[in-house]
């Protein structure tokens, strides 16, 4: 047994080695952006030091990871250089059959050696390329993982809360042993239960919390950023939002500042020490401040793209598009369904355009009898789709529709289950769209589960059936599949996780 619930299942050597173009390409989410690295290697799980700069500034410290949070990078883009499966024919290279049938929550993270990191609600197991578990962590008793961990700086930065009191706890564990090197419990602040996300950058981690100050059915969502020290937890900062943020997922321009947008559209960026820079778009109602579940998304252009509803109404959603430096609105589209997730924003191929990849969709149901009237509404089926729109004009390129869904619950919910893990995964109605180098868009299904690789070959404007490839997973997801070069890791709320390799 390792300190604090690691177990250790193999211990491989691991050789110092450093693959530079895989990990210069890993780095870069922007073409014209200078890279400098300083390579180290010792024992110290420090790793080897990459410093990424964009527009002459500072965007990153911290080993050059494929994969390394919620939306893949400090930017939360979904978006990569490098390209990943895209052929699902041949089905999986290699499966984790995930034994004890717990929840998967988060997209898999993935380091500079292709290894993968996959969190449940209760445990943390890290895999090899080729699907040996290293080492399993696991959370305490009265504790669960609600929000997507962190790689950074050869550590992995976790988030536990107290079942009772939502109180959370950060951990920080060496990624190459499982062993926590300090753990941090917040007493004064709470954590919600929504799928928000940890940020790791410029040696400070950020996560939400909640004051529950808004008096609403949704005021559960994150309500208060919260700053600490990546190398001891040490709370740096906290700034209390006037607006709810459903799966809070900021991104990060690269000078420490962060935006994220509220759920009814107010986008805010705040400094390194935590005061505001600006806030835009609309305010949120105090009495209602929950309208959706969507959030934003940082593009390389220095552009925040927030999705939102306006209202409750689920029908007067839209896409906005605001610059970094000052918040100015350059330009907002109506959207032509439900806003329920958040964008990705990246080029369709090394020459191809910048784009922002819209998911639409219908939302699942908790309740039998809401599901049913809910699923009358939608007229016998709920619709998923991706919106595909230019970044500079809102225009859009193209769309594509997934196969409808007849049922109002999402598929796997009425599987076998591990308690501890609750009794629903309840996710939004498809994981955050994904864009690889060669201009894929992969989508991910929470109605019926089906994973999508989806590119515009010929150049048409639409997407045929020859330009789509489907692999059914049979069970819903709750984020999008994550990727490395060569390599997809798509890991279903319920279901196995399931490892693409070329």
């Amino acid at each position: 047994a390792l300190q604090h619930g690691s177990t250790l299942n193999k211990t491989p050597p691991y050789p110092c080695t450093f693959d530079l173009m895989s990990h210069i390409m890993s780095c870069f989410f922007v073409a014209s952006m200078t890279v400098a690295i300083g390579i180290s290697c010792d024992d110290s799980e420090s790793g080897a030091q990459v410093s990424f700069l964009q527009h002459g500034k500072s965007l990153a410290q911290g080993r050059a990871y494929h994969w390394s949070s919620r939306g893949g990078n400090p930017a939360t883009s979904s978006s990569v250089f490098f390209v990943a499966p895209s052929n699902f024919s041949g089905g999986p290279s290699w499966v984790w059959q995930n034994e004890f049938k717990e929840q998967v929550r988060h997209s898999p993270l993935i380091d500079a050696d292709k290894n993968i990191f996959v969190s449940t609600t209760t445990r943390l197991r890290k895999f090899t390329p080729n699907g040996d578990i290293v080492w399993t962590w696991h959370a305490a008793p009265n504790a669960i993982v609600s929000a997507a961990p962190a790689l950074y700086n050869g550590r992995i930065y976790v988030v536990s809360v107290d079942k009772a009191t939502r109180v959370p706890t950060v951990f920080s564990i060496g990624m190459q042993s499982g062993i926590v090197h300090w753990n941090r419990t917040y007493e004064h602040i709470e954590q919600g239960g929504d799928a928000e996300s940890v940020k790791v950058f410029n040696n400070t981690i950020i996560f939400g919390a909640m004051t529950n100050k808004f008096d609403d059915e949704h005021s559960g969502g994150t309500d208060t950023v919260i700053a600490a020290s990546a190398a001891d937890g040490t709370m740096l900062w906290q700034y209390a939002a006037d607006a709810i943020m459903w799966n809070f997922s900021p991104s990060t321009p690269g000078d420490g500042s962060i935006l994220f947008s509220g759920s009814c559209g107010t986008v805010f960026r705040i400094s390194s020490e935590g005061d505001l820079i600006w806030k835009a778009g609309p305010s949120s109602n105090p009495d209602h401040p929950f309208c959706t579940m969507a959030g934003g998304a940082l593009g390389p252009n220095g552009v925040f793209y927030s999705m939102y509803s306006v209202n409750s109404s689920s029908n007067n959603n839209k896409l906005a598009a605001y610059n970094v430096t000052d918040g100015a609105l350059l330009w907002s589209k109506h959207l032509p369904y439900h806003a329920l997730q958040y964008p990705a924003v990246g080029h369709l191929g090394a020459q191809g355009p910048l784009v922002v990849a819209v998911p639409l969709g219908d939302g699942l149901s908790a309740d039998p009898m809401a599901g049913a009237a809910k699923l009358a509404r939608a007229g016998g089926a709920l619709r998923n789709m991706v919106l595909v729109v230019d970044a500079a004009t809102g225009q859009t390129m193209w769309q594509s529709e997934e196969r409808p869904w007849p049922h109002a619950m999402a598929a796997g919910e009425f599987d076998e289950h591990n308690v501890t893990d609750g009794a629903m995964c309840l996710p939004d109605p498809q994981g955050i769209p994904v864009i690889s180098g060669d201009g894929t868009i992969y989508t991910s299904s929470s109605h019926h589960g089906d994973l999508r690789a989806l590119r515009d070959a010929d150049g048409d404007g639409t997407i045929s059936q020859w330009e789509i490839s489907v692999f059914k997973t049979g069970k819903c997801f709750l984020n999008s599949p994550s990727l490395a070069p060569g390599m997809l890791v798509a890991a279903p709320c319920w279901g196995p996780m399931y490892v693409f390799k070329e």
